[in-house]
């Protein structure tokens, strides 16, 4: 006997509703207003190919070399990428107290380049890196001489001080907290006076000599933007081939001839959207990608002729809505107190965006945002660590790891080490405090919730059943729920533990349940399974609703 009546003439023919692949996330919006496709909420997930599947898992990277988290003298203040000139091969730099450490898959217990004398590194330095040439160099903020390593990591020698002999008197690199080099020039945050409340107000950019990072004679390569403004410097970054943007707090702008700066020239860009977070800013070819107060904003190019100079130059431009509208409810949770430690970096074709939420201080939840289908794909969250610490982010490191240049892979940085991100195929593992060795893992818990289905009418429905496509393997747990709007409320319809690896079409009741609409939720508990497409069936109640048979 079938398990459902045919409909007869009288009956309330039944109808469906659903998505046939997942493509972003918008939580923003009323979830019943969602176009097909878009979900209402995604953690943990990774929404790629119409497909919604569980993110692969960090994995922090020891080695045999010796980081043990102790607050003091392995704790990392700052990372990089080292990258040998001659062949290629890079490596992941950790500044530590007393020496820097280079560590990749062909040096595994690690190469450490010590410090001159007692010179050390300590939080209230805001350390930072920037490689120049073949050279190193670590920059303590403006109380401390900046570090200079020559990059022969076959015969390590020590950092030295940066000092030289300029051409000019006091014409060497100043104390900066941080640079970049660029068209043959060492580009550094200048303190122009010193700010007694900390912060980086009365800073120029200051741009070395050509080919010479000691030198910073030539005054008109020191630009001061906004000055006598209460806008403030918060970085910089390359644009293009001969151009600088530069980050205030308050407003953003673009030096223009780098390469000459005699002829350089300051544009402004936009005064309705500064940045936040010096580290939010990446970029993904054209685009450049940042933290602002009204969340993520993207500064696209555009062609303008050069203001009163006859000479076309890039002009780049703010998007007014910020990137965060869908999921403005979600960015709400930003601890902006802390905001300037976000962190940003464009990897396979996603801008991951790390930043403090709730009371936190330190960036612990990870925005993802798909550059391909330009849609919010999920937030992260990470499980603590053994003791008080939980996961967070300092700073994104993309590295060759190792000899081998074809493979770029991501590195999450914190205060405790290095984590390889999402290449654990199952479970986080991170590390617990004290020990380098020890390590435990914890099952990613994720959610994706659908959009809410009103079968095309406003009234009540009776749900009754639907089937979601779905792929898993035996150790996958998860847990299907149908949540309806007025009258009833959530019930778990299905859950399920794999039995075996397969791709199945998982069928459930809907239990009659009633509502203006109805969405399915599905809760991850273990493993890394994916989903396809979801239809969920109802009726209106009106005539002879269909009954169920046994």
């Amino acid at each position: 006997m079938p398990r459902y009546e045919e409909y007869g003439p009288l009956d309330t023919p039944a109808i469906t509703e659903g998505d046939v692949g997942f493509v972003g996330m918008n939580s923003y919006l009323e979830p019943t207003s969602l176009q097909p496709g878009m979900v209402a909420d995604s953690q943990n997930m990774v929404l790629e190919g119409d497909t919604a599947t569980v993110r692969k898992g960090i994995d922090f990277l020891a080695g045999g070399v010796t980081l043990t988290y102790n607050g003091t003298d392995e704790m990392v203040f700052c990372t990089t990428i080292f990258s040998d000139p001659a062949t290629g091969e890079e490596f992941l730099a950790a500044a530590t107290k007393d020496k820097v450490i280079l560590w990749n898959d062909d040096n595994t217990s690690g190469i450490n380049i010590d410090y001159p004398g007692s010179e050390v590194v300590a939080t209230a330095d805001n350390a930072s890196f920037v490689q120049n040439f073949e050279k190193l160099i670590l920059f303590r903020g403006t109380a401390k001489r900046p570090l200079e390593w020559d990059g022969n990591h076959s015969s390590p020698t020590d950092f030295v001080v940066k000092t030289s002999s300029p051409s000019g008197a006091g014409a060497f690199c100043p104390n900066s907290p941080y640079g970049i080099s660029f068209r043959n020039r060492l580009i550094i945050a200048n303190p122009v006076t010193t700010n007694p409340t900390g912060g980086d107000s009365n800073y120029s950019v200051f741009m070395s000599d050509l080919l010479d990072s000691n030198n910073f004679t030539a005054a008109d390569s020191q630009f001061r933007i906004n000055k006598g403004s209460a806008d403030f410097l918060v970085g910089f970054i390359p644009y293009q081939e001969d151009q600088l943007i530069v980050f205030f707090r308050n407003s953003i702008h673009l030096i223009n001839n780098v390469a000459t700066t005699s002829a350089a020239n300051v544009y402004e860009i936009t005064r309705q959207h500064g940045c936040v977070a010096r580290k939010s800013i990446a970029q993904s070819g054209p685009q450049t990608y940042f933290l602002s107060d009204n969340g993520v904003v993207v500064l696209s190019p555009g062609v303008d002729p050069a203001k009163g100079l006859g000479v076309a130059i890039s002009k780049v431009q703010g998007e007014t809505i910020p990137l965060t509208r869908p999921i403005q409810d979600q960015f709400a949770d930003v601890n902006y107190a802390a905001a300037d430690k976000a962190c940003g970096v464009v990897f396979d074709n996603k801008y991951f965006l790390a930043v403090p939420t709730g009371s936190s201080t330190v960036p612990n939840k990870i925005f993802v945002f798909d550059l391909l289908s330009s849609q919010w794909s999920s937030v992260d969250d990470y499980p603590a660590m053994s003791g008080s610490l939980a996961f967070h982010v300092d700073d994104w490191v993309v590295c060759s790891h190792g000899s081998n240049p074809t493979r770029r892979r991501l590195f999450a940085c914190n205060d405790t080490g290095w984590y390889l991100c999402f290449e654990n195929s199952t479970d986080d593992s991170n590390r617990k405090i004290g020990s380098s060795s020890e390590s435990n893992t914890t099952a990613i818990s994720a959610k994706l919730k659908t959009r809410d289905y009103l079968f095309g009418e406003q009234g009540i429905k009776s749900f009754k059943r639907g089937q979601l496509g779905a792929s898993f393997v035996s150790s996958d747990a998860f847990t299907i729920k149908l949540n309806t709007t007025d009258p009833d409320s959530s019930s778990t319809v299905l859950s399920y533990t794999g039995g075996s690896t397969e791709e199945a079409l998982l069928r459930f009741s809907g239990g009659r349940k009633r509502g203006y609409s109805g969405n399915i939720e599905i809760d991850v508990t273990a493993g890394r399974p994916s989903f396809r497409h979801v239809q969920v069936e109802a009726e209106g109640q009106g005539l002879n609703a269909r009954r169920e048979v046994a």
